[in-house]
């Protein structure tokens, strides 16, 4: 945690906090606010046929691209901050007339990898809850049990564990192009592996996502702050506090 602290005081903090601000505030102050159990709720008759034509006319009264929005403002809100280690690495293995190319090229992969996953996720949850009726109450209490299995996880702390390394960054030509572009996409893989049910329990939320989008983002950044640890199972609130 001290090397990460020590990280505070470089130049990408300001602007990772700026974007994360900016997300906060565009979520707060638009209508894109990302709730799937509105999405699904906005149905224009209750007990709407379940199946295809309930997700056509979901669609309808919310549009794909507003989704998306929102996914990605919620990215911007909750993710930026996560970033902090990474984005210092690559500024230091660049080189100065070349930084901002390796930063945007960083950030251009790992957003392309969580907006897919995004897209699925949505896709998921859409699904099942036209399809299988489930209530927000009971969404958010599946949501919460997987969140709790996956934290106890092996796969999650081997993939938190990789959050944290460091590849080699060339200088020049598309060897620079690709490993900046891949260090991005590996770090939103294994963001992905570390964080997605914590993404996913606020879009299940019908009220209070926004208090649960700040407690996940909180816990997560967190986690971030933490050395690598031996991959096994574990309750995590258990192992924090004995550490």
């Amino acid at each position: 945690m001290g090397t990460y602290l020590q990280l505070l005081g470089r130049g990408v903090v300001p602007w990772l906090l700026l974007a994360s601000l900016t997300g906060w505030g565009w979520l707060l102050g638009s209508s894109a606010m990302l709730s799937i159990p509105a999405f699904c709720g906005s149905l224009p008759l209750a007990g709407y046929a379940l199946g295809w034509q309930g997700i056509e006319q979901a669609l309808l009264f919310n549009p794909p691209g507003q989704l998306l929005l929102a996914w990605l403002l919620m990215l911007l809100a909750m993710t930026p901050l996560l970033l902090v280690r990474p984005l210092v690495y690559i500024c230091q293995r660049s080189l100065r007339r070349r930084r901002w190319q390796a930063v945007l090229l960083f950030v251009l992969g790992f957003v392309a990898v969580w907006t897919l996953v995004g897209l699925l996720l949505m896709s998921l949850v859409v699904g099942a809850q036209v399809w299988l009726g489930l209530s927000a109450t009971q969404s958010v209490t599946g949501a919460v049990i997987l969140s709790l299995l996956w934290q106890a996880s092996p796969v999650k702390q081997h993939c938190l564990n990789q959050c944290h390394r460091q590849p080699r960054i060339s200088a020049f030509g598309m060897d620079f192009i690709g490993d900046c572009l891949g260090f991005g996409v590996s770090t939103g893989g294994w963001c992905v592996g570390s964080c997605w049910p914590l993404m996913l329990l606020p879009m299940l939320a019908q009220q209070g996502h926004v208090v649960l989008m700040l407690l996940c983002m909180v816990w997560m950044l967190y986690e971030r702050l933490l050395q690598a640890r031996p991959v096994r199972w574990y309750w995590p609130l258990a192992v924090r506090w004995r550490s």
